[in-house]
C-alpha cells in the first residue's frame, strides 16, 4: 500500500471515528421534543433576517424555559460595503439559569473559529464554516436545566445591513450531571516575548482560560498576527488544575499543543484540531489561525483550572494574540473578562501605502456612518432590497435634529478633490441644501421617479485638511444619501489608481445578497 493510500485511509478512518460517536445515542427514543429559533420570516414571506442591525443594539434569538438542549446553531450575515471586521464587531452571548452574567460572550466570528475578523472554510467536529465561507455552524452541545437565553450584540460603530440564523433546541430532562456550556474571549494586541529561559510557573504566560468551578475544558482557538521575526511555535503551553502551583499539564511547543509538528506549512482542517489560516501579508507579518478540541480527552478539574501557553519570539516583536476558550462547568460562571469594545478590538491594519495617489474614490455612504457616531450625531445604515437602487443594499441614514450636519468623509491623502454625491431622494420632504464646508450650496429636490434613477450632485471643488473633507447637510430633520464620487484634481498625469478602502483587513468576500 502506498503512503499515499495509507494516509487516505488514516484520515477517514479518523473522520469515521467522529462520526460514529456523534451516532451513538441516535436510535435511542426519548420523550424530548425538537424546536426551533430563527429568524424566520412570521408573516410566510420571504424577509428571513433581522435587518438593520444597528451599533450598540442587543436582539435575542432565544429566550425559552428548560430543561433541555440546544443542538445546533447556523448564522450568517450580510455586511453593508467594506465593512472588514464585521465578524468582530457582532458579539454572541448566551446566558444559563436565568444567571445576570455570561456564560458565552464571543465577537462572533471568533466563537466560529474565524480569527482576525477573516473569512474562510473549516471543517471540524463541533465548529464547521460553509465552503462560501459565511455559513457559520455550531454543533457544540448545550444542556440547560433552568433556562436559556441566547443574544446578538452589535457592539461596533457601523450598523449590520442582515443577520440570519437557526437554533435548533430540544426540551426535555436532562441528567443532572450535565455540565453547562461557557466560551471566553480574550486578547493582547501589544505581546511581546516573555524572557528566554526557565519557565516552571508559567508566570508571564498568555492566558486562554482562568475560571472556578468544577468541570472540564474543551479547547481552544488560538489567532496570531506576528510580525516579521515573530515564529509564536516554541512556546509550550501550560495548563494548572486546582490552584496547582506548578502546571499539572506541560506541553512541547505550542504548534505540537495544536496536534502539528516543526511548524505550520499550510492550512487544513481536521475533527479536532486544524490550522484554518495561514497567510503571509505584503508587508512582512503572518496570520495564523489554529484550534484543538479536547473532545476525545477533556481536561477536567474539581475546583479552579488556568489554561496558559508561553509566548517566546524575538525581542524586537510585538505580536497580536487574540484566543477563544472552551469549556463546561456546573454552575454559571459568576464574573468573565470583559468584552472590548469592537473599535479597541479590531484586527491590525496591514495596509501597504499606494505607490500611486489614488485618483477616483467611489465610496458608500454607509461607510461614513463611524464618523457621524464620534461626533454625537445619530446616524444608521438602513437595509433595502438589491432592486431598491441604492449603492450597497441600503443608505446612509442622518437625523440632523432640525440643524445642518456635517458629515466627515476621509480621503487617502491631501489634496484638492471633485466631490458629487447621491442623496436618497425617498427621505426628501420638499427639498434639502449639500454643499462641501465652504463652497456653493446645492439645492436638490424631491423627484417622483424610482430611486435608481436619482442623480449624482455635482458639489464642486475643495482641499482636504487632515486627509479628510465635510460635507454638510440642511433641509430636513431626516436626510440619507446613499454614494459619494470623489476625484482628485490636482494631480496630473498619474495613473488612476483605485481606491482601496483601509482598513483592508479582510480578504475579499461574495458580493452580500
Amino acid at each position: 500500500m502506498s503512503p499515499l493510500v495509507r494516509l487516505s485511509v488514516f484520515v477517514l478512518s479518523v473522520q469515521s471515528a467522529v462520526v460514529a460517536g456523534s451516532l451513538d445515542n441516535l436510535a435511542t427514543v426519548t420523550s424530548h421534543t425538537s424546536h426551533r429559533a430563527s429568524s424566520a420570516d412570521p408573516t410566510g414571506g420571504n424577509d428571513d433576517s433581522l435587518v438593520t442591525f444597528v451599533p450598540g443594539e442587543t436582539r435575542t434569538l432565544l429566550d425559552i424555559d428548560g430543561p433541555g438542549r440546544i443542538t445546533h446553531m447556523w448564522f450568517t450575515a450580510a455586511r453593508f460595503a467594506d465593512h472588514a471586521t464585521f465578524l468582530r464587531d457582532m458579539a454572541i452571548r448566551i446566558y444559563w439559569e436565568n444567571s445576570s452574567v455570561a456564560s458565552v460572550e464571543v465577537p462572533l466570528g471568533d466563537f466560529f473559529a474565524l480569527g482576525h475578523a477573516r473569512q474562510y472554510v473549516v471543517t471540524s467536529a463541533p465548529i464547521c464554516v460553509g465552503d462560501n465561507t459565511k455559513a457559520l455552524n455550531c454543533y457544540w452541545p448545550m444542556p440547560f436545566h433552568k433556562h436559556a437565553r441566547i443574544e446578538l450584540f452589535n457592539n461596533g460603530q457601523r450598523s449590520i445591513r442582515r443577520v440570519y440564523f437557526n437554533i435548533n433546541y430540544e426540551l426535555g430532562p436532562q441528567p443532572p450531571e450535565q455540565g453547562l456550556f461557557h466560551a471566553e474571549f480574550r486578547r493582547d494586541a501589544q505581546l511581546r516575548t516573555q524572557p528566554h529561559e526557565a519557565n516552571t510557573t508559567g508566570k508571564d504566560n498568555y492566558v486562554i482560560l482562568d475560571t472556578e468551578g468544577r468541570g472540564q475544558y474543551v479547547g481552544c482557538v488560538l489567532s496570531v498576527d506576528a510580525q516579521p521575526g515573530g515564529w509564536w511555535g516554541e512556546g509550550d503551553e501550560m495548563i494548572f488544575i486546582d490552584h496547582a502551583k506548578l502546571p499539572t499539564i506541560t506541553g512541547t511547543g505550542s504548534e505540537d499543543y495544536f496536534c502539528n509538528a516543526w511548524g505550520f506549512q499550510k492550512t487544513f482542517s481536521n475533527p479536532y484540531y486544524g490550522c484554518p489560516l495561514l497567510e503571509q501579508l505584503a508587508d512582512g507579518s503572518s496570520l495564523t489561525t489554529v484550534y484543538r478540541w479536547h473532545i476525545p480527552d477533556p481536561v477536567r478539574f474539581n475546583k479552579h483550572i488556568r489554561v496558559t501557553i508561553e509566548h517566546l519570539f524575538s525581542p524586537k516583536v510585538v505580536n497580536d494574540y487574540s484566543s477563544v476558550a472552551y469549556w463546561y462547568q456546573t454552575e454559571p460562571n459568576k464574573q468573565r473578562v470583559p468584552l472590548p469594545a469592537a473599535e479597541k478590538n479590531h484586527p491590525r491594519s496591514h495596509v501597504v501605502p499606494a505607490t500611486q495617489p489614488v485618483m477616483m474614490i467611489e465610496m458608500s455612504a454607509t461607510e461614513l456612518e463611524p464618523g457621524l457616531h464620534a461626533r454625537g450625531i445619530k446616524a444608521r445604515s438602513v437595509t433595502a432590497n438589491l432592486w431598491a437602487g441604492y449603492a450597497s443594499g441600503g443608505y446612509l441614514e442622518i437625523d440632523s435634529s432640525n440643524e445642518f450636519v456635517e458629515i466627515p468623509v476621509p480621503v487617502p491623502a491631501d489634496g484638492s478633490y471633485r466631490v458629487s454625491v447621491k442623496p436618497v431622494n425617498t427621505l426628501v420632504k420638499g427639498q434639502i441644501k449639500i454643499s462641501l464646508k465652504g463652497g456653493e450650496t446645492v439645492i436638490f429636490a424631491k423627484h417622483h421617479d424610482h430611486e435608481r434613477s436619482t442623480p449624482h450632485v455635482n458639489l464642486g471643488e475643495t482641499r482636504s485638511t487632515e486627509s479628510s473633507l465635510l460635507i454638510i447637510l440642511s433641509g430636513n430633520r431626516v436626510m440619507g444619501l446613499d454614494h459619494l464620487k470623489i476625484e482628485r484634481t490636482d494631480v496630473h498625469g498619474a495613473p488612476a489608481v483605485p481606491h482601496q478602502p483601509a482598513p483592508a483587513k479582510t480578504q475579499p468576500a461574495p458580493a452580500d445578497a
